[in-house]
């Protein structure tokens, strides 16, 4: 097998010449990168949140709005309450007692009565899948010995994570005076907490979880609306108090993993709604969609392992498209078997794989014609399988 190894430049505003003059030279190309749309000018516009923010897997900021004034962070806490616990090396079958506290109406409630005997996972999973605030006290005072004593553990490890604007007074997130966050510490937090924990990561993608609750079998149903409505969501944390709803969100597409929180929407519905909107702009608009190869575009002419007078033609199997980071290389490897190696028609003969910054961008299988050609015997295919085209069109 031969491997091939290069660089695909992307320019951020390039627009395409007509491709006329090059027919002969496309003819005998593998791939082209072609360059993707300029940048939107313009953000998303949201409908509700009043601060927000979106970061991509490696922490960098693509979009923000007042991402660093403090304000109620609501049931996004519990997913600092998660991590404090799972620190503590307590174990998730760990039968816990429960402790019957005064919350305000309408509470979250999961309903714990004395007598009940959770585990520790059942504790968890209540507090993150349907935000059980009653949950997050009994997780803090199990863990802890009181609540106060693990609030300072959460502040502890926020200061940690490097969460300036954060400040926490409960395991829940109602409010109360002295507990509040911004939307940058609440993506650096969520971003960290699936990262590095993988329960977390495994919860907040629960839709519903059962166990035993005041002697009843019961359902707790996710309080995450937009797991049912948004592709590749990854969850992660819903809130909602008197100053408004909030959501701390992650999804996954194109080999990209995005973080975002928006807080102070109004409604149920527009914490979802602003989330999908800047998750999209990301994704459409401050990523480039650009094609990198294309089913009909030649690799190499390879002799027909059953024939000495036709040759098969080498080219992806499928068209090859991908997000990239506009005005960053692409960078590409091939595989391809060895030269004068003979192919059964539509047989295997490589793969290709393209990344940005370490990142998989796109993947490609190579295959043989499926019937035989008569073709040239001299090898035509000599420049190599990747090069810039905007470099051939002047831009």
């Amino acid at each position: 097998m031969r491997e091939a190894h290069a660089r695909v430049g992307l320019p951020g505003r390039a627009r395409p010449r007509s491709l006329a003059p090059l027919a002969c030279v496309l003819a005998l190309v593998a791939c082209l990168a072609l360059p993707a749309r300029a940048l939107a000018v313009e953000p998303p516009a949201l409908s509700e949140a009043k601060s927000y923010e979106v970061m991509d897997q490696d922490g960098n900021v693509l979009f923000e709005r007042d991402a660093h004034e403090h304000m109620a962070m609501a049931s996004i806490t519990k997913i600092m309450t998660a991590m404090v616990a799972l620190d503590s090396g307590r174990q998730l079958d760990d039968v816990c007692d429960v402790h019957e506290g005064s919350y305000v109406e309408d509470a979250q409630l999961t309903g714990w009565r004395q007598g009940d005997t959770p585990t520790l996972r059942d504790l968890m999973m209540t507090m993150l899948v349907y935000s059980g605030n009653d949950s997050a006290d009994d997780v803090a005072i199990n863990v802890a010995g009181s609540t106060d004593a693990f609030v300072g553990l959460m502040n502890q490890k926020a200061a940690e994570l490097g969460m300036g604007d954060t400040h926490f007074a409960n395991p829940h997130g109602l409010e109360q005076d002295g507990h509040y966050s911004c939307a940058h510490d609440l993506v650096v937090m969520g971003r960290y907490a699936l990262e590095h924990y993988p329960f977390i990561a495994r919860a907040v993608m629960t839709r519903s979880y059962s166990c035993v609750v005041a002697g009843q079998e019961r359902s707790f149903a996710s309080t995450d609306d937009l797991m049912e409505s948004y592709g590749g969501l990854c969850g992660i944390k819903t809130g909602a108090v008197e100053a408004g709803t909030t959501f701390l969100g992650s999804s996954r597409r194109h080999g990209l993993q995005l973080f975002s929180c928006v807080l102070g929407c109004q409604t149920h519905e527009g914490r979802f709604t602003d989330t999908a909107a800047l998750m999209d702009w990301a994704y459409d608009e401050y990523l480039g969609q650009v094609h990198l190869a294309r089913s009909s575009w030649p690799i190499r002419v390879a002799g027909w392992s059953l024939g000495f007078w036709g040759r098969v033609v080498v080219t992806p199997e499928w068209s090859v498209g991908g997000r990239c980071y506009r005005g960053q290389d692409v960078s590409y490897s091939t595989t391809l078997r060895g030269e004068g190696e003979l192919s059964d028609l539509g047989g295997a003969f490589g793969y290709s794989s393209w990344t940005q910054g370490g990142r998989s961008v796109a993947l490609s299988c190579l295959r043989a014609s499926a019937r035989p050609l008569r073709v040239p015997a001299f090898a035509p295919f000599e420049l190599p399988l990747f090069f810039d085209v905007t470099q051939l069109m002047g831009a």
